[in-house]
């Protein structure tokens, strides 16, 4: 239920894992966070998520397709990579939004959420003005 600990898993320490700190890196969490961690992680992403759908409900038309759009981005990509690693989905070098590592796909990640900010801002100004 709560893994074995950070750094104490069998199965990326023996390289049985190839490539675990890339694509597959929801299974080295599965497995040394155990469900609870699975979970935690998985539910950070549905707030991620969720933010960014009420960020997309308050804006203009311009800013709701461009957070909708960001959103789906990270929803597709959290969901295909972890079904992935759970064997639902087909193996794809999509990677895991914040996890995994990659220079270039977490400065894309950054800059998103930095437009999901901006949006945020755009449609609170409109509001009070």
């Amino acid at each position: 239920v709560f893994g074995t600990g950070r750094f104490h898993g069998p199965q990326p320490g023996g390289g049985s894992v190839p490539e675990q700190q890339t694509d597959v890196v929801f299974s080295v969490a599965g497995e040394e966070f155990g469900l609870v961690g699975g979970s935690v992680l998985i539910a950070l992403f549905a707030v991620l998520c969720w933010r960014g759908l009420r960020i997309a409900g308050q804006a203009d038309r311009t800013g709701r397709l461009l957070a909708l759009g960001i959103v789906c981005w990270f929803a597709f990509q959290a969901f295909q990579n972890i079904g992935m690693n759970l064997g639902l989905t087909p193996v794809t070098g999509f990677p895991l939004p914040f996890v995994s590592y990659g220079g270039s796909s977490m400065f894309a990640q950054g800059l998103s959420i930095g437009l999901l900010q901006a949006v945020h801002r755009r449609s609170a100004s409109a509001v009070t003005a």
